[in-house]
């Protein structure tokens, strides 16, 4: 069974293992880690940020690093190397995890339920995506774009009534799966992406229709979320000063035909270290997001093989100042020591 973490808050009684959170307390919020740091698959933590007490300017943080909560909340069994991939994505709560073998090419995407607990078994990946394709989670659905025998691909799985989830083929984007970012608009139904020479596009789910907006590129690089607090996109930014730094843009109007690029900022604030290898950010709500950085213990080259490396986490607000400029505040980190077990390390981060 999963581990559950149970929000505890005190009172006169003290009988606090006997009483239900509070319906009108805000819910106690997450960003759960997927690893491949075991030899059969994944697993995935449960980071509970509410936790965060470290301050982000104290450069020995990582001599104090601490172990991830164990057990891990879920074990997925998923093979890793040659001929194999793995592929993740999450929307809401939800995890999704696509995985690919030559020995098993009908194997069914796997929902996990972070809130929940629960594991549902979907449909298989169809064959057309079924080369690594790249995952865009939009609302409730997830949608996928891979390019196989010289053809764009596109498609989507969403809820389908008893059956749980279904895949349906949809008309392939001029982007492809060279797309170099995309973002959700807020009306539910609008995905934004952007790629490379090709500029932006928006696919509009209910009319299954795509519109080229321009020869312009958001400045991201891979999923940006929109945060209400801000009414903006927000993510990494791509190339440049902006590379790897937090970054929000104006939401685009959703309706065809082409726009104007929009304005975007970066955070005064560098979040990152010189020290990173990979980045992650997780959308936490409500202006706040969780900065995950996958690091080197002191003293190891980038390009040397270490079995034991750190996951730098650092929780933050986003605000606009009188000025206009972009300000990360509020920040809190803690840094976890993890394993990995090969030095292609596979990772993901995600706000629960």
């Amino acid at each position: 069974m999963p581990k559950r973490h149970r929000s505890e808050s005190s009172d006169d009684d003290g009988d606090r293992g006997s009483r239900r959170p509070c319906p009108r307390c805000p819910p106690q919020r997450h960003v759960c880690v997927m690893l491949d740091d075991w030899s059969k698959g994944y697993s995935i933590y449960k980071l509970d940020v509410d936790g965060f007490d470290g301050d982000p300017h104290d450069a020995d943080l990582d001599l104090r690093a601490e172990r991830l909560p164990d057990p891990p909340v879920f074990r997925l069994q998923i093979p890793d190397g040659d001929g194999h991939w793995a592929s993740f994505a999450a929307a809401g709560t939800r995890i999704f995890a696509i995985g690919y073998s030559e020995e098993d090419k009908d194997a069914p995407v796997l929902v996990y339920d972070a809130a929940t607990g629960g594991l549902a078994v979907g449909p298989p990946t169809p064959v057309d995506l079924q080369n690594c394709p790249r995952l865009v989670p939009a609302g409730d659905k997830v949608y996928a774009m891979d390019r196989r025998d010289g053809k764009d691909h596109f498609a989507v799985l969403a809820p389908h009534g008893r059956r749980g989830w279904a895949w349906s083929r949809l008309a392939p984007p001029d982007a492809g799966r060279a797309a170099a970012c995309h973002a959700a608009h807020p009306d539910g139904r609008t995905v934004f992406f952007s790629a490379h020479g090709r500029g932006t596009f928006s696919f509009d789910a209910e009319t299954e229709e795509w519109a080229w907006r321009g020869e312009w590129m958001l400045p991201f690089r891979g999923q940006a979320y929109y945060d209400g607090e801000l009414d903006a996109w927000v993510g990494l930014g791509r190339g440049g000063e902006a590379e790897g730094r937090v970054c929000s843009c104006d939401v685009v109007p959703p309706g065809g035909g082409s726009a104007q690029p929009p304005a975007w900022k970066l955070a005064e604030e560098t979040l990152t270290s010189q020290r990173s290898i990979a980045v992650e950010l997780a959308h936490m709500g409500g202006g706040e997001f969780c900065l995950v950085e996958y690091r080197n213990r002191r003293g190891v080259a980038e390009d040397v093989f270490a079995e034991h490396c750190l996951l730098y986490a650092t929780t933050f607000r986003l605000r606009y100042d009188k000025d206009g400029a972009l300000r990360a505040a509020a920040r809190r980190a803690r840094c976890y020591a993890v394993r990995k077990k090969s030095n292609t390390f596979h990772w993901r981060a995600f706000g629960i």
